[in-house]
Parts: C-alpha cells; sequence; structure tokens
C-alpha cells in the first residue's frame, strides 16, 4: 500500500513539473511569439509615429531610434513642439510648455531611464536576455483576468516586473519604480493590439500610468519602419 501510494503521488506530480516554467523557457517563447532572435536582432533602426491621449487631450509624435544608442521624439501638443533626445549617456529637451525655447540637458537619472526605451517597444525580454540582465520568475498571477507570468529583471535603470501572457507568451504589461531627481513614484504598463511587421508581432497600443500624469495615457504606434537610414545629427544638443 505504502508503495501504491508512493506511485500514485509521483504520477500526480508528474504534470505539475512538466508544465512548470523557468523564466528563461517564458523568454524564449517570448522572443519566438515576437517573430523569434534573429528579427529582433536585424532591426538596428526604427522610426513610429505616435497617438498619445492624456485626459481628453490629444496629441502626436514621432520617434526615431538608433536601437540601442539614441532616441528622439518630437511631439505636436496646443501648437507647440516638445523635443527630448537620449544620445548614448547624455540628454536634452527642449519643452516651451515648461517656460523655456532653447535645449536644456536632461538630468543624468532621467538619461538612464530614457537609454532603457531606445529599443522596439515590445522587445524589452529579448533585450533582457541579450544584455544579460538577471532574471527572475516570481510565479504565476492575473492581470485583467489573464494569468500572466511575472518576470523580475534588473535592468541598469532599476528593477521593472514583466508580465508575460500564459497562453500567448506576448508581452501584456510591466510595473517599474522609477526615481527622477529625487522624487520616487509607480509606473504601470500595458500593451495591446499586436500587429504583425516585416515578420515582428509587436503591440500597437499601450496605456501608461505614472505619477507625473493626473490620468492614464493612451499611445497609440503606427507607421512602423524598421531599418530606416537615420542621420545621426538629429541627437545632437543645439548649440
Amino acid at each position: 500500500m505504502k508503495k501504491q501510494l508512493i506511485t500514485l503521488v509521483a504520477l500526480v506530480a508528474i504534470p505539475a513539473l512538466s508544465f512548470a516554467q523557468t523564466a528563461a523557457e517564458v523568454i524564449d517563447k517570448n522572443i519566438a511569439a515576437l517573430g523569434g532572435a534573429d528579427k529582433v536582432a536585424a532591426v538596428k533602426t526604427v522610426q513610429f509615429d505616435q497617438g498619445m491621449n492624456i485626459m481628453g487631450m490629444d496629441m502626436t509624435a514621432k520617434t526615431t531610434t538608433i536601437v540601442g544608442q539614441s532616441s528622439r521624439t518630437d511631439i505636436s501638443a496646443m501648437g507647440q513642439q516638445i523635443t527630448q533626445v537620449v544620445d548614448g549617456d547624455k540628454g536634452w529637451a527642449i519643452n516651451p510648455m515648461a517656460g523655456g525655447s532653447g535645449a536644456q540637458a536632461l538630468p543624468e537619472d532621467q538619461v538612464k531611464i530614457q537609454k532603457g526605451n531606445t529599443y522596439i517597444i515590445g522587445t524589452e525580454l529579448a533585450t533582457a536576455k541579450d544584455k544579460k540582465y538577471p532574471v527572475e520568475l516570481v510565479g504565476k498571477e492575473k492581470l485583467n483576468e489573464k494569468d500572466v507570468f511575472n518576470l523580475k529583471v534588473t535592468r541598469p535603470e532599476g528593477v521593472v516586473n514583466y508580465y508575460v501572457d500564459a497562453t500567448t507568451f506576448q508581452l501584456a504589461g510591466s510595473k517599474a519604480t522609477v526615481s527622477i531627481q529625487g522624487q520616487s513614484g509607480e509606473v504601470k504598463s500595458q500593451y495591446g493590439n499586436y500587429k504583425t511587421i516585416d515578420g515582428l508581432t509587436l503591440p500597437s497600443t499601450i496605456e501608461l500610468n505614472t505619477p507625473a500624469m493626473p490620468g492614464p495615457v493612451t499611445m497609440t504606434l503606427s507607421n512602423m519602419v524598421f531599418n530606416p537610414k537615420i542621420d545621426s545629427t538629429i541627437f545632437a544638443m543645439p548649440k
């Protein structure tokens, strides 16, 4: 009887062990859902348009990125043009809505955060694997009634929790605590409306919740182009 009980426990445990996931396996399945590591690695530059809605106010933007190095976003809002750039370990911005018309250097902590955004949106876990960032599988939980894997990634700019859909293995959302100029807050993102472009399946809508804004920011990405020719002088800070 004792042997039969041990055998029964072993048999019951087999399905559980078979369906267990490691952090590496979840990331590999996420990369496969994107279109594969080769497709991700082949993208060296990217451009896309953004439509943004902040508490009923509509804005448009254009982002140009050299993957892993530089990114420039030009935003049109209320008749004003706002520019924000990160280039290597430096960054600058022009924001007439903040009372200035000239370029101002960004604080070091903000540059560090913005440099983390110089990758293709939706490929964050592929980047984590490529850069060998420490990753921990926290467990399986619910996000908007969906089963997701919670992966804790230690990035240069801080710790980020990424939520991977347990069915599609697409990135469903993220959560990070960021600190800028002595003030910290939690930033949450939700990804949706995945579309396939040149073999890569990426989110085209993002809802962002940040303490810097009084309400959620909804972003819609469009006209995404991979590997356009980019003049690197657009990242240089005007004198």
